[in-house]
């Protein structure tokens, strides 16, 4: 045991004890704690956990002897750090510890010394309270955004599925015309044959004999073999078209895979935030809204892969706003580029793929009109969501000018 003036768990006054437990025992350290005390806590939900234990701090017991162990063990080198401090110099550690979320092992430190005086603890126990709710905002906002991105997931699958189906409608029409194509070939050799022992054979006609039925029907089969020559080169020119269609479609739905792995690492890495024990979450309207940061605001896109227009769409709109595009060709001028940036609200701009004169006009336009302009280090649909839903800060709607710049 250390030698400073600090109370024990179940000497601590009681509206503490929960504000202490909850921050520095975990829940499986409360299972560890009530497994090695005897109790069977296979049969126990995590809140029965903390119930069990609390219930047990109120005196000097096996559970609480070890529970007691275990923060004063956490809490050592705050104890000793704040034992003979003025309440100043106190209060000044404790907001730092407080700010930069260890906050457990120096409250408990405070509130044990025998010392600490009564608005210090009301204090202490007050931000406490307070840090608690403002959790529980926090968790109810990752997780409304957590079933967007879910919900968009899903769509882009189907969609991906869609894909995928119309793939094998074309390899099931390529097979199909291959086959057909062998037949005409096939076809093709039989007439060139037989044309072949007509010829033969009008070759061993006597001079004086009418060959002019022979004649025609030579001349018969020479069309039909060169209709058929015609048939099998318009087939073949359908089949080139198929190839190329369908490498366009791999090679979209690989971009589309890439994309939709991107959005599930992205969301993925999304920070976890504390919960309380027994925390509840309700719905929540107006303000609170995760999309509220996009609600009623006009996302202005140049560049970027032009097919790929309904994905950003889906995502810009999803997310509350409304979406515009524009393809980074400017044939006609630039008097609708201007136009489109002067009504919007952001504009974003994938430099990897887009012209580098839209690049320098949307530049230009934007610091005319004060519009906010984002570089894109890429088109993908991952870097468009990453703008979106992992905002720079909370105040708006989170995009501001970045480092990237067209390249030249």
């Amino acid at each position: 045991m250390l030698d400073n003036p600090s109370k024990n768990i179940w000497e601590i006054e009681s509206q503490f004890k929960c504000p202490i437990v909850g921050a520095m025992l975990t829940v499986e350290k409360h299972k560890q704690i009530l497994k090695k005390c005897g109790y069977d806590v296979n049969k126990m939900k995590p809140y029965e956990f903390h119930q069990q234990l609390m219930s047990r701090l109120h005196g000097r017991n096996n559970v609480s002897v070890k529970v007691n162990n275990f923060i004063r063990s956490q809490a050592a080198k705050h104890m000793k750090k704040i034992d003979g401090l003025e309440e100043k110099q106190i209060r000044i550690l404790w907001k730092e510890q407080l700010e930069n979320g260890h906050a457990g092992p120096m409250m408990y430190a405070i509130i044990a010394h025998k010392s600490t005086g009564s608005e210090l603890l009301q204090d202490i126990y007050g931000e406490i309270h307070m840090q608690a709710h403002a959790n529980m905002k926090e968790i109810f906002n990752v997780r409304k955004k957590g079933l967007i991105m879910n919900e968009a997931l899903a769509m882009e699958k189907k969609k991906v599925i869609s894909k995928n189906q119309k793939i094998k409608i074309l390899m099931d029409a390529k097979k199909a015309d291959a086959r057909k194509n062998s037949l005409l070939e096939a076809e093709n050799r039989s007439l060139v044959q037989l044309v072949s022992r007509i010829k033969n054979t009008q070759e061993k006609v006597n001079h004086g004999k009418s060959l002019s039925s022979h004649e025609q029907k030579i001349a018969d089969l020479n069309a039909k073999l060169l209709s058929s020559e015609n048939q099998l080169r318009i087939k073949e020119r359908g089949k080139r078209a198929l190839q190329i269609q369908l490498f366009e479609s791999k090679d979209e739905n690989r971009f589309l895979k890439e994309g939709f792995q991107a959005l599930s690492e992205n969301f993925a890495s999304l920070p976890p935030l504390n919960c309380t024990e027994g925390s509840n979450c309700s719905d929540c309207f107006g303000e609170s809204c995760p999309q509220y940061q996009l609600c009623a605001k006009r996302v202005f896109m140049i560049g970027g892969i032009t097919k790929m227009k309904s994905f950003y769409k889906d995502i810009v709109e999803n997310a509350g706003g409304k979406f515009d595009y524009h393809d980074g060709y400017l044939k006609n001028g630039h008097t609708n580029l201007e136009a489109r940036v002067k009504r919007c609200d952001v504009v974003l701009c994938p430099v990897n793929c887009n012209s580098h004169n839209a690049c320098l006009k949307v530049k230009k336009f934007c610091n005319r009109y004060q519009k906010p302009l984002k570089f894109l280090g890429s088109s993908s649909l991952s870097a468009v969501s990453r703008a979106i839903f992992l905002p720079q800060d909370r105040s708006g709607i989170g995009l501001d000018t970045q480092s990237v710049q067209p390249s030249h």
